[in-house]
């Protein structure tokens, strides 16, 4: 295995010559350049499947690819110097991400000849040419070994998604939608690079791992107990952390900066199965989990991570109980799944929340083609009121739907579940002496009923009952560049579970939590601190409901009765032949739910009413005081100059004559001076 890792570069590099090759020679190659991005992601999963055997063989791989400056060591704090590089860090965390993006984008792709290809797009050169960059971008940001790298990635990340969420720029809704996503995004990224330059001010390094690493002098720094511009280390940290962290609520569409992912909806579903499951939404979440060793340095910042989670993860999944449009619905339940990311992460979870990010990657995905599926079948049509009956006529869209169903909604035994019944004990454990975190873990609990609720009045609507068009009475066939895909995604939905039963575990006294053996070391981890979930860094102190036992007992039977609470109102109300619409019960309320929360509005009157007056007011300032002050000494020089340039005028009798009268002023100066009169 010592020689795999010589390849890991050749990773990212299939797609990128994938993006070269069907963006110039597309449109004359078969399927317009499909082949090609299928080869080059087929080829990064194995590749990725390599590199994953090597780190479970207890080898990792850090190699600076290239020295853009050199700098001091991490441990000089505010070294006069930094060391910019490039280079790669493949440990167990970057080869299970590696392994999830290129199978997402690997079936994306063969997904594409079904859904893009059998229509006779226009555009598909740029369209394949847009998922190899994507590719490209998103498997450089996981394996890139410091923060500077990772950020020009993140940013990339950011411009595949304005292109592909753009697609169809014929259109007025989807430019609109891909210029909103990249300017929310961005907004949170603003404060990710002043992070980046903090950090890199501070410590003098930007490398993610290693004695060297910025996590490394940070420990160091608040051990020593020293100031850290004007603030002790910790709080530094905490500041820091919290600049770096706005980047990740825009990209990981974390309240207040998640509007733009719904609007995404725009752009292919495919493109939207990508961005959900392993590429832009995933890259914040990711990048918390990479850092998680600088996280875990302040207690304050993990906490603020858990309670956004939780409100997200809840206040997201109200909004998907009213949406009539499928993708929409799956928007938000996105949005609402990263925030139980966040919420694990923020409690010290570090295996739950990266269990939850591998598991959502798989049935996300899945759920995202499967709508694709449906919207093939119904010939374009995306309102779920005009589906039903498609239950018995695509028997493999409707169950391997159901299985993401299922593992979305967190059904025991399927894979959503576990990751999520992890993440709320692990919030329940710690809420039960840190009143902040209880508060974020009763949100995630709540969240639960509505997932369920929103998940299976989805699945009734599209599937059950009787077709309420005559798209749903005739659907278009699908052909098996669809059904394998999903197939593939509806096992991973179904099983995945068990790469981490920690419940059973604590209940049987068994050792089958494989995934937190992965990720805490035994396989190699180079940063102890990034992979100790509940290091003595965490300062949580945790309880338990009588013994640990019965806590997980409690935990689990309040997540499984809420998501079956949720699923059987679904049922009761949505299930019948010919179901009928329930949001008149909500009044007032489910009309505010229903413009999601006047959230769009809200951004607009920020903008509009209080952004653009102040930059009015900073905009009359600059005019008049800054540059008024400026223009003005430039007048007075210019007019002191008109008048002392006319004594230039080049005849040498007026020269001599202000000599001469130059001379007896000065003579006559000296004398009234020196008392000669």
């Amino acid at each position: 295995m010592e020689g795999a890792f010589s390849y890991a570069p050749a990773i990212a590099a299939f797609p990128l010559v994938a993006f070269v090759v069907a963006l110039v020679f597309g449109k004359w190659m078969p399927k317009k350049g499909a082949i090609a991005g299928i080869a080059a992601t087929g080829a990064s999963l194995v590749f990725s499947l390599w590199m994953l055997a090597a780190v479970a063989s207890g080898e990792t791989y850090h190699e600076t690819l290239y020295e853009w400056t050199a700098g001091e060591a991490a441990s000089e704090i505010g070294a006069d110097t930094i060391g910019f590089s490039f280079g790669i860090l493949i440990d167990p965390l970057a080869a299970l991400m590696l392994v999830i993006v290129s199978l997402v984008a690997f079936l994306v792709h063969v997904f594409s000849l079904g859904y893009m290809n059998a229509e006779g797009e226009t555009g598909l050169p740029r369209y394949y040419a847009g998922l190899g960059l994507f590719t490209f971008s998103m498997l450089s940001f996981v394996y890139a070994d410091n923060l500077l790298m990772a950020f020009m990635f993140f940013e990339l990340v950011g411009l595949c998604s304005f292109l592909l969420i753009g697609f169809w720029f014929r259109t007025r809704s989807a430019p609109s939608a891909a210029k909103k996503a990249f300017l929310v995004t961005r907004f949170g990224d603003y404060f990710f690079l002043l992070g980046v330059v903090a950090i890199a001010a501070t410590f003098g390094t930007l490398q993610f791992a290693g004695d060297e690493s910025f996590v490394a002098a940070a420990e160091a720094a608040i051990d020593d107990g020293g100031q850290l511009f004007g603030f002790d280390a910790e709080t530094w940290v905490t500041i820091t952390g919290l600049l770096v962290l706005g980047g990740v609520i825009g990209k990981s569409a974390q309240f207040p900066l998640h509007t733009w992912l719904p609007d995404a909806m725009e752009g292919p579903t495919t493109v939207s199965a990508l961005i959900h499951a392993a590429t832009m939404v995933a890259a914040g979440v990711y990048l918390v989990a990479r850092m998680f060793g600088y996280y875990a340095l302040s207690p304050t910042t993990l906490a603020i991570i858990a309670f956004i989670g939780g409100f997200t993860a809840l206040f997201a999944a109200t909004m998907g109980v009213v949406k009539d449009d499928v993708k929409q619905v799956l928007a938000y339940s996105t949005i609402s799944q990263y925030g139980y990311m966040m919420l694990g992460l923020g409690v010290g979870g570090y295996v739950a929340g990266v269990f939850h990010l591998m598991n959502h990657a798989f049935f996300k995905a899945l759920l995202f083609l499967g709508a694709g599926a449906v919207i093939v079948l119904m010939h374009h049509e995306q309102n779920m009121w005009k589906m039903g009956g498609l239950k018995d006529k695509a028997p493999v869209t409707y169950y391997t739907f159901l299985a993401g169903a299922l593992a979305l909604a967190g059904i025991i035994p399927f894979s959503g579940f576990w990751s999520k019944d992890e993440i709320l004990y692990d919030a329940l454990i710690v809420g039960l002496e840190e009143p902040l975190i209880m508060a974020a873990y009763a949100m995630g609990l709540l969240a639960v009923f509505f997932t369920g609720f929103y998940t299976f009045r989805m699945v009734f609507l599209t599937f059950h009952g009787e077709p309420r068009s005559e798209a749903a009475e005739d659907p278009h066939p699908v052909g098996w560049s669809i059904k394998l895909p999903l197939i593939v995604l509806g096992i991973l939905a179904v099983v995945a579970g068990i790469a981490n039963l920690a419940p059973v575990a604590k209940l049987a006294n068994v050792d089958i939590t494989f995934l937190e053996h992965w990720l805490d070391g035994e396989y190699g981890g180079i940063d102890e601190v990034t992979y100790s979930a509940y290091s003595e860094l965490l300062a949580y102190e945790t309880g338990v409901i009588s013994s640990e036992q019965v806590t997980v007992l409690i935990a689990a039977g309040l997540s499984l009765l809420l998501a079956f609470s949720g699923a059987g109102l679904a049922w009761k109300l949505y299930s019948d032949p010919e179901p009928t619409a329930h949001k008149e019960r909500l009044g007032s309320a489910g009309t505010v739910v229903e413009d999601n929360y006047y959230q769009d509005e809200y951004q607009v009157w920020l903008a509009e009413g209080v952004t653009l007056p102040l930059a009015r007011v900073a905009d009359r300032f600059d005019q008049t005081v800054i540059d008024g002050t400026v223009n003005g000494v430039s007048t007075a020089s210019l007019f002191g100059s008109s008048w002392v340039k006319r004594i230039q005028t080049g005849i040498v009798t007026n020269y001599a004559a202000l000599l001469i009268a130059g001379f007896i002023a000065l003579l006559l100066g000296l004398g009234v001076y020196g008392g000669w009169f």
